[in-house]
């Protein structure tokens, strides 16, 4: 016998078996990443912990920004420490470097030591050795001093010639026309005649009447004495020294006849120019207010120019005081304590 079984049933049997199979738990779709909050997804738990994290983070961000202003400004400061001690340094070498002047002053002041000690010869009879020590002596003369005054013998003083400042030129031996010693070797007829010439052409240079024609008939009259000089030396009727001597004279003459074309030949030949003072404090005093300097020595008065060389030496030794005459060596270096109180 066939039971027929309605619908209904069969869905009441389908319910009920439904209710009594086990239960799944329901399992979240794959995800390819790890979930950063864990599974409990966005519960007031975890949000609070990521806005901990935010915060966090930018209190570290502030933290790191606070350090690198530190670290900025300690690099200020070390720039400024080294800027500092370069200045420092800058000062330290430009106190205890000698400047152009000082290393000029140092180097003139070593010269004049030793041109008070031990001079060259050729520095005595040249005059550069008394043109060298005139501005100090000078000075001496105006500050005064503490020994007794160094006296000229008057006869020598008038064998040292001088010469305007700034200028080569002097008479020498054309000082003494008409009563010159002639080197021997030019002496003769053409000397003779050539004094002649001589003796009138400086009479008429002192009352201004020189002319170019006479001035350089003398020229080259020298020239002739010259050329005799030379051809007397290569026939070896003369020796080397004699024909030395000879050209040293005609030298000489030839720069005391270039005087007579200056416009203050006339001052020269009055003696205007010329070494004057009863001591080495008036000689030097005259030279200074005049403005001359020392001109090379003739020949025959080389003894006059060492006994002055010795005067003036003496004299500086005598105004070797707080006032007087001091040579500088070095610029004074102050240390820094005396820095400090300056």
């Amino acid at each position: 016998m066939k039971y027929l079984i309605e619908p209904r049933s069969l869905l009441a049997v389908a319910i009920v078996r439904a209710w009594q199979a086990p239960r799944l738990e329901a399992q979240p779709p794959p995800y390819p990443y790890p979930y950063p909050y864990g599974h409990g997804g966005f519960g007031p738990g975890n949000v609070l912990q990521g806005q901990a994290q935010v915060m966090d983070a930018q209190g570290n961000l502030m933290l790191q920004q606070e350090q690198a202003l530190i670290v900025r400004e300690q690099a200020l400061q070390a720039k400024l420490d080294t800027k500092r001690k370069t200045l420092d340094e800058l000062n330290y070498e430009r106190e205890h470097t000698w400047t152009y002047t000082q290393d000029q002053e140092r180097i003139e002041g070593l010269r004049i030591m030793r041109l008070l000690k031990n001079p060259r010869e050729n520095e005595v009879l040249s005059g550069s050795a008394m043109n060298t020590l005139l501005p100090y002596l000078t000075q001496v003369a105006h500050d005064g001093t503490r020994g007794s005054p160094v006296y000229l013998n008057q006869d020598e003083l008038k064998k040292v010639n001088v010469t305007g400042a700034g200028s080569v030129s002097n008479l020498g031996v054309l000082g003494n026309v008409g009563k010159m010693t002639w080197p021997l070797a030019l002496r003769g007829p053409n000397q003779r005649e050539f004094d002649k010439l001589l003796t009138q052409t400086v009479a008429d240079a002192a009352a201004g009447n020189l002319d170019l024609s006479t001035y350089n008939k003398v020229a080259r009259g020298i020239d002739q004495l010259q050329s005799q000089a030379s051809e007397l030396w290569h026939k070896e009727e003369i020796d080397s020294g004699m024909y030395l001597e000879s050209k040293r004279f005609l030298e000489s003459l030839r720069g005391g006849i270039a005087v007579l074309r200056q416009p203050d030949a006339a001052k020269y030949l009055a003696g205007g120019y010329a070494a004057r003072g009863a001591n080495v404090g008036e000689l030097v005093t005259n030279m200074a207010k005049q403005g001359l300097r020392f001109a090379p020595a003739l020949p025959g008065s080389e003894p006059a120019y060492f006994g002055l060389y010795s005067a003036m030496v003496a004299f500086a030794a005598g105004g070797e005081s707080d006032t007087g005459f001091r040579v500088r060596l070095a610029p004074p270096i102050l240390d820094a304590a005396t820095r400090k109180q300056q």
